[in-house]
């Protein structure tokens, strides 16, 4: 092994696709010396393997969707540690932003350049999320999501339709810097990122080396504005309208809400009100693809895209 070349560890979500994880981890097992490859066996293991690994390698690789790219994401937070992300989860929103794909040799020699961006995180009441966040009707969904036997795009379609013909917009709260807004919502989303996942893109302009976030607010609307907001979020071309708005802001954001039902980076959580949001201090280098188009541009306090 040549000096240079980083020491990486594979960090392997059994549950993400089992037989193509399997195949994966043959071929990175008989691949280099350098490469160490690890399964986890319960929730927030790769947290435990990180810390138990953190001194012995250079690179840790997610393979897995956006629930293990956070969990691993926030073992890294803070290190001079890089972060890969092979993607093998459903929406793999994480992933696609930041240009990672299945090409396994692609990502080697990816990793092997050296390169790396830093990136930002956002903190959701003290808890890590790297890409999109939310509540109202995405976070319904995620909850109903979680709830069904498999995974993948039709299962999360049919559970987007299902919530929202049961769903009632919320009453919530907003505190900004020089802001107050009330109101009810449709949804309240915060982005570090400008997808959920499945390409389906709520905040176009995020980006998630700027130290900044997009707060998202999506107002009620009839269902023919939903197939409308629907079909534009999976084509990347919403704007700013009577039922949507942006504002990009490094936090503070103080949310109230009696909604409890968020999902933090896809995955379904619980939280009460005030919930506070803010940019991380600890910054996480991620492997650079050179597929992004991320630049240290400033933001307006509020835009329309």
């Amino acid at each position: 092994m040549s000096r240079n070349e980083p020491n990486i560890l594979v960090i392997v979500n059994p549950n993400a696709g089992k037989r193509k994880t399997r195949q994966l981890r043959r071929k990175l097992e008989a691949r280099q010396e350098n490469i160490t490859v690890r399964q986890t066996t319960y929730p927030r293991h790769s947290v435990q393997i990180i810390q138990e690994e953190f001194d012995r390698h250079d690179v840790f690789v997610a393979v897995g969707g956006d629930g293990t790219v956070n969990e691993m994401a926030t073992a890294l937070l803070g290190s001079d540690k890089k972060l890969a992300v092979y993607p093998a989860g459903s929406g793999n929103g994480f992933a696609r932003e930041f240009g990672f794909n299945k090409n396994l040799n692609k990502l080697m020699a990816t990793i092997a350049s050296g390169k790396s961006l830093t990136a930002d995180a956002m903190l959701i009441n003290g808890q890590v999320s790297m890409h999109v966040s939310g509540v109202g009707y995405d976070g319904e969904v995620a909850h109903d999501f979680a709830k069904l036997p498999g995974r993948g795009f039709w299962n999360y379609l049919f559970s987007t339709i299902r919530v929202f013909w049961q769903y009632n917009p919320i009453q919530a709260s907003i505190e900004l810097e020089n802001e107050t807004i009330n109101g009810r919502f449709f949804m309240i989303n915060l982005a570090n990122t400008a997808q959920f996942g499945y390409g389906a893109r709520i905040a176009s302009q995020a980006n998630p080396t700027d130290g900044l976030l997009e707060l998202v607010l999506v107002r009620p609307m009839a269902l023919w504005a939903f197939v409308l907001f629907s079909s534009r979020l999976f084509l990347g071309t919403l704007k700013s309208s009577e039922h949507l708005s942006y504002r990009s802001t490094a936090g503070p954001i103080t949310l109230k809400t009696s909604a409890r039902q968020f999902h933090r980076d896809g995955d379904p959580i619980l939280l009460e009100s005030p919930v506070k949001i803010e940019i991380s201090t600890q910054k996480i280098k991620v492997v650079d693809t050179g597929n992004t188009k991320f630049c240290n541009n400033s933001k307006s306090s509020e835009k329309s895209v």
